[in-house]
């Protein structure tokens, strides 16, 4: 059973969009619905967010996020930040160290991708019913 997972996702797709409240909202609700804690990367490479608009973004939602959340001035993954979750945009450069990774087109499908995570991690996370033994010891 999974204690944490991480989600990773390219801020500078919906920081200042009109999906912006959308996917910070499903990232809070798949919080409340899992049982397990969700660590956030958001990433962006340099020049594709203004300093303004990035602490405007921190301010707006330091007090509602419940988890950790990094956020990254590239694309780069360490080996020790291992990503359960990455979402990212088709042609953006894919990395080794993450689990599963879901590629969208459309800026609006990060929702999708998102409502993806919950339901995989939701479907690991379960508990599964105990199986009973079957015995294969029989006396002849």
């Amino acid at each position: 059973m999974l204690s944490k997972c991480s989600l990773r996702l390219k801020l500078s797709d919906f920081i200042n969009t009109d999906i912006e409240n959308q996917v910070m909202e499903k990232i809070n609700q798949a919080y409340a619905e899992l049982n397990t804690i969700i660590l956030l990367y958001l990433w962006y490479e340099e020049g594709e967010i203004k300093s303004v608009d990035l602490k405007d973004f921190l301010v707006k939602w330091e007090d509602k996020l419940q988890f950790k959340t990094i956020i990254k001035q590239s694309h780069a993954i360490r080996s020790n930040e291992f990503i359960f979750w990455d979402i990212i945009p088709v042609g953006a450069p894919s990395n080794e160290w993450c689990r599963f990774t879901y590629n969208y087109v459309n800026k609006e499908n990060i929702l999708e991708g998102l409502k993806k995570f919950s339901e995989y991690t939701k479907f690991i996370t379960i508990d599964k019913p105990v199986k009973k033994q079957k015995r294969n010891d029989y006396e002849d």
